[in-house]
């Protein structure tokens, strides 16, 4: 069975441990369409890389034969919802978003931590929503669009905020459908409320309202999520990159999760 699933299969890079230049070699080795590279890092810090150092990266990229879908920018602590932070927050995400552009990659993946209800008037919500505007701004102004990486709240509460906000489309969303499912929501009824917003998918299996599962030993039926993300209208085709925090063999690991998304791309109904 070939669906014809246009979906492009990579690695979170730096979930590797094998820092850049060596994830990028394994990246190869693995035959990844796709990859994904942390943008604070020992190896990489976006305020300080010189042009000559984003081109070989750039480079570095392109030899390896993937194509750099998105830079990973996580601030950390309490993100974008702590007012005493929010503007250093943002100083570093600017960062980020100019380093993308310059290698390329269409997209920053910004966790945002949890959305307050619509209910919740305390600051927080305030806060993060002032921040999610000036994303919106700033993926108008640099091409590089925000993917933000929600699920701590159900998707009826993400897509209501990100709708209060840009009309425009400017916010996009990395969806997780393992951390939907350890929460208690079915990925593809996440995917289905926010399918228009949806522009890059992380994978990690996980057990039902548990934890991080090895890849296939999950809950997550992936060949449906492979075919749901195929059926979402974009003019090209969306990466979902795999990606691994468990304390195990993270190469092992992950050469397994690409191989079994490359098995259920060309059938749904693979184990």
């Amino acid at each position: 069975m070939n669906l014809g699933i246009n979906v492009r299969i990579g690695i979170w890079v730096d979930d590797l441990r094998l820092g850049v230049r060596g994830g990028l070699k394994h990246a190869e080795a693995l035959a990844c369409e796709a990859v994904g590279i942390d943008a604070f890092t020992k190896d990489l810090n976006p305020q300080t890389l010189s042009q000559t150092g984003r081109r070989e990266l750039a480079h570095k990229c392109r030899a390896a034969g993937v194509t750099l879908a998105a830079l990973r920018a996580d601030v950390g602590g309490r993100r974008l919802a702590e007012a005493q932070s929010v503007d250093v927050a943002l100083g570093r995400l600017r960062a980020s978003f100019d380093l993308a552009r310059d290698l390329g990659a269409a997209r920053v993946v910004v966790p945002l931590g949890f959305v307050p209800p619509a209910a919740d008037k305390g600051r927080e919500r305030a806060t993060l929503t002032e921040a999610a505007k000036v994303l919106a701004q700033w993926g108008s102004q640099t091409g590089v669009r925000p993917a933000l990486l929600g699920g701590a709240e159900p998707p009826d509460d993400l897509a209501q905020f990100l709708d209060g906000i840009d009309s425009a489309g400017f916010l996009e969303l990395d969806l997780n459908p393992g951390g939907y499912l350890m929460r208690g929501v079915q990925p593809l009824d996440a995917l289905n409320r926010l399918s228009k917003r949806v522009a890059l998918a992380s994978s990690s299996d996980a057990y039902r309202g548990g934890g991080e599962a090895a890849f296939s030993h999950g809950d997550v039926p992936w060949g449906e999520v492979l075919v749901g993300l195929s059926a979402l209208a974009r003019n090209e085709p969306l990466a979902m990159l795999c990606g691994c925090t468990r304390e195990c063999d993270r190469v092992q690991a992950l050469g397994a999760a690409v191989a079994g998304l490359k098995k259920r791309r060309l059938n749904p109904l693979a184990r």
